[in-house]
């Protein structure tokens, strides 16, 4: 079993370059989708695995919170040990996930136990339900779906394209079929958030603003992160630093040497 969890990562590693060439932001990440072993479910990973870069894992929750693991190679199903699973062994050092998508099935939350820890996965994001429309609705928005996949999921699971795509992401006004249903449409679409839990998400660092004359000295610290991972359901725009009047008086008064 351990040569099988061994040619399961370097058979992903191959599939994941592969892969990244067509794809640009989030679809060059390479994603750790864990999916409960039902067949619903295992479907939807399967089909999201042949599309984005992906280390595809079905799990199942025993008697006394016991995990088995299996891993997809992209032909077959095999075994993943739990401590392969916990150490990050089952892929190949350097080809690890920029972030871990966790599906739950509603009643069966994932052991926070087996969550990947941050030294191999630096961000961690939970759907929490395996029902197909709100789980298809939550995957568009994470992969940022374009118009050609948002109509093929829809397609393949038989939903209606504003259903599982009621904000109208990525659709351009001539592939436009949705009725006018905003208000139905955005509601649907906001209820749909109560699924999604970022559980692990680096927040971007924000550096304070310096005097132009004369730079602060460089820190020696290199243990600082130089790169942060941006939660696809959050805001683009950080918060910002504000500067009260008793702050810029303080500056001026340095500045002249007051």
């Amino acid at each position: 079993m351990r040569g099988k969890s061994r040619l399961f990562g370097y058979i992903v590693s191959i599939a994941l370059c592969t892969a990244a060439l067509a794809f640009g932001g989030r679809r060059d990440e390479v994603t750790l989708v864990l999916i409960p072993r039902e067949d619903a479910s295992v479907r939807i990973g399967m089909d999201i695995a042949n599309q984005f870069p992906s280390l595809l894992i079905s799990y199942k929750i025993g008697a006394g919170g016991v995990a088995s693991f299996h891993g997809w190679t992209g032909t077959e199903w095999v075994n993943v040990t739990e401590e392969s699973f916990r150490n990050g062994g089952f892929f190949p050092q350097g080809k690890g996930p920029g972030s871990a998508l966790i599906i739950e099935k509603q009643g069966a939350a994932f052991p926070s136990k087996l969550i990947p820890p941050e030294s191999w996965c630096p961000a961690v994001y939970k759907i929490t339900t395996t029902e197909t429309r709100p789980l298809l609705h939550l995957l568009g928005r994470y992969y940022d779906f374009k118009f050609k996949e948002w109509e093929a999921f829809a397609e393949a699971y038989r939903q209606p394209l504003d259903s599982i795509n009621p904000e109208g992401l990525n659709v351009s006004w001539y592939h436009r079929r949705l009725k006018d249903q905003k208000r139905s449409s955005n509601a649907v679409g906001a209820a749909d958030l109560q699924y999604w839990i970022a559980v692990r998400h680096p927040m971007p660092i924000i550096e304070p603003p310096v005097e132009e004359e004369k730079a602060p000295a460089e820190s020696t610290d290199e243990s600082a992160p130089t790169e942060t991972v941006k939660d696809p359901f959050a805001a683009d725009a950080p918060a910002a630093v504000v500067l009260g009047a008793d702050d810029a008086d303080a500056a001026e008064k340095k500045k002249t040497g007051e």
